[in-house]
């Protein structure tokens, strides 16, 4: 039951939350201002995160779309709702009676990260998000993307959500909008519109002269900042045991984090340690949401692209991302009716402060045609 114990002698749960959550947001939030316009997705993924460390209780990280004020929070945990599962589709944002946008984030299938976004789109029809469903799946028999879309489509169903679809995806949910997209047409389903917001590849699938060129400007890179932290502190530092040590893990997994990033292309999805070769992995996250970055992973690793024939619009940031290459060079030949659109700002700031606005009014002219 979540906070079925009490964590301050003086206050219940939803007044313990409620502290906590205006000291990691660092601003004074009124009980119904409306969090996710007023928190950033980092804020909130450190609240989730101290929650976590201090009770054993993990909140769902789109949670904040359920409950949009602290008054409303209040009253889920007071009628003792259980806040660590996500519903399948969320509504992000209301609208009229029109086939709604589905929108699909990117990463670990965080919203927050998006809502200047979709604050910002201006389209008449609801928006809705397509939440990464929790498979569960051992890593031997891990889940795809094809399940994942074979989820959506039930989930869409179930809901009475029908044509013509409108579909969006971020970063890696730009594969699930894609592959969403061509199971509907299969069926013969219309699609009124499909896009792409810098929707990267695994480095399996990067042509090798590609991932090669890459490799090297990014051991440049990490050569230059090495050499600058000298310089900013010239003392040198001593190896731990974990670092000079291969402590119990095995031969396979110690070389290829030693070798880390160049294994990553090469390593088994199924593998154990596969998640943590990935250049995003962080580390140190609740349980739910490490779940749910490792099942993301494993599905990326896996996925296997192929010929698309239908119309779409692929955005790509102008500075791209530090640990993806030019998504051009990788899409073209599989998305042959591509509509191409450069947008200012690299991988995350395409969908933050003025970008954002720039890229929402591309994407209304588009949505409402």
């Amino acid at each position: 039951m979540l906070f079925s114990v009490r964590t301050d002698a003086d206050s219940g749960p939803h007044t313990y939350i409620s502290d906590l959550l205006r000291q990691e947001a660092k601003v004074d939030l009124r009980h119904d201002a409306d969090i996710p316009d007023a928190v950033s997705v980092n804020r909130v993924l450190n609240f989730i995160k101290r929650l976590w460390s201090e009770t054993g209780e993990e909140l769902d990280v789109n949670v904040f779309y359920r409950h949009r004020t602290l008054d409303a929070l209040g009253l889920a945990i007071s009628n003792h709702e259980d806040l660590s599962v996500s519903p399948k589709i969320i509504e992000l944002r209301g609208g009229d009676g029109m086939a709604p946008l589905l929108l699909f984030a990117g990463g670990a299938s965080c919203f927050l990260e998006m809502q200047q976004l979709i604050k910002e789109i201006r389209f008449p029809g609801p928006i809705l998000g397509v939440a990464l469903t929790a498979l569960n799946r051992d890593r031997q028999h891990p889940a795809t993307v094809e399940d994942e879309v074979q989820s959506a489509l039930k989930a869409l169903q179930a809901a009475g959500i029908g044509e013509p679809y409108r579909l969006l995806g971020y970063s890696f949910g730009g594969v699930f909008a894609l592959e969403l997209a061509r199971a509907m047409r299969a069926q013969g389903r219309k699609i009124a519109f499909l896009g792409m917001l810098d929707t990267p590849l695994g480095e399996q699938e990067w042509p090798l002269m590609t991932w090669s060129r890459f490799m090297w400007q990014r051991w440049r890179r990490a050569r230059t900042r090495k050499k600058n932290l000298r310089k900013a502190d010239p003392q040198p530092r001593r190896q731990t045991s974990a670092q000079t040590g291969r402590s119990a893990i095995g031969r396979r997994e110690f070389l290829a984090k030693k070798l880390k990033p160049l294994s990553f292309r090469y390593a088994d999805p199924h593998s154990a340690y596969y998640p943590e070769l990935a250049p995003q992995w962080m580390g140190d996250y609740p349980p739910l949401y490490d779940a749910a970055a490792r099942q993301l992973l494993r599905m990326k690793g896996l996925y296997k692209p192929s010929r698309y024939d239908g119309e779409l619009t692929f955005y790509r940031s102008l500075q791209g991302s530090p640990v993806d290459c030019d998504p051009k060079t990788i899409w073209g030949r599989f998305l042959t009716h591509a509509n191409w659109v450069d947008v200012a700002g690299n991988h995350q700031s395409m969908i933050i402060g003025r970008n954002a606005g720039t890229l929402a009014r591309e994407l209304s002219a588009r949505l409402t045609r």
